[in-house]
């Protein structure tokens, strides 16, 4: 069908256009008014016609070669898509190790040893687990143990080749940290009634100190950790409702209930 409409419209053009010819030894002024009324607006009716023509009488794939096609652009599609993935996957890792460099540059008597979780202490109300790493890979007690984001633990039991991971959330832990802005120190260490909200304490803060909401938390000079290494955000003040003194909820960087690698800061000889 739009093989014949194409060609009807072309054989009327060009039979116009052939009057119009005839005419141009007769008056000036119908040859213009036809020219400019007719002539003009049929020339861009010859030209879609001419390409409909063209687009009619051009050769269509078969359904075969279709699908043919599809098919490679999809494999094309898929190939490129996995290479940006492995470009993201790449750049993360990146990201990772310059943070964990900048500790190991910063701290020389530091090692790194990487882990991964191999089981989750259902019973440990605080969240604690156990890493693939052990005595035989160098680990002890009290190894600081981070991820890319900040703390999350240290070593408090140590086997051969397994160890477990007390986290930052539970009371048993004692860090000196301060606070990275106003350098207001405390002591970091969990609480029973905030640990299921992911949170963590700062504790033992002076009366009159300069700490406020959205603060970052590292650990101090004085830690037995490396020093400054981030640990979270101030997420809001209060008193203690013991000791009536000054304390900071802080929200970890990390969240610990559902990490799967960390990175072991293991002490070294000088």
């Amino acid at each position: 069908m739009k093989k014949r409409k194409g060609l009807r419209v072309l054989l009327v053009t060009l039979g116009i256009l052939g009057i119009l010819s005839l005419m141009t030894a007769g008056n000036g002024y119908i040859y213009n008014f036809v020219t400019g009324f007719i002539v003009t607006p049929m020339q861009h009716v010859l030209t879609g016609a001419v390409e409909e023509t063209g687009n009619a009488l051009t050769p269509q794939k078969s359904r075969s070669e279709l699908e043919k096609e599809n098919s490679r652009l999809t494999e094309e599609n898929t190939r490129l898509n996995d290479l940006l993935a492995d470009y993201y996957d790449i750049k993360e890792k990146y990201e990772e190790l310059a943070v964990f460099l900048d500790i190991k540059e910063e701290h020389k008597n530091y090692d790194l040893c990487s882990a991964n979780v191999i089981m989750k202490d259902v019973n440990d109300s605080f969240y604690g687990f156990t890493l693939d790493r052990g005595i035989y890979d160098g680990v002890s007690l009290n190894d600081a143990v981070i991820t890319e984001k900040g703390l999350v633990g240290y070593v408090s039991k140590v086997n051969f080749n397994s160890c477990k991971v007390t986290t930052i959330l539970s009371p048993d832990i004692k860090i000196s940290c301060k606070d990275g802005k106003s350098s207001d120190k405390g002591i970091l260490t969990g609480s029973i009634s905030i640990c299921d909200k992911g949170l963590t304490c700062l504790k033992n803060i002076q009366r009159e100190n300069d700490i406020i909401k959205g603060d970052i938390v590292v650990t101090s000079d004085s830690s037995e950790y490396p020093s400054k290494v981030k640990i979270g955000k101030i997420k809001y003040t209060c008193d203690d409702e013991f000791t009536g003194m000054p304390m900071a909820v802080v929200e970890p960087f990390e969240d610990v209930k559902t990490v799967s690698s960390v990175v072991i800061l293991r002490q070294t000889a000088n």
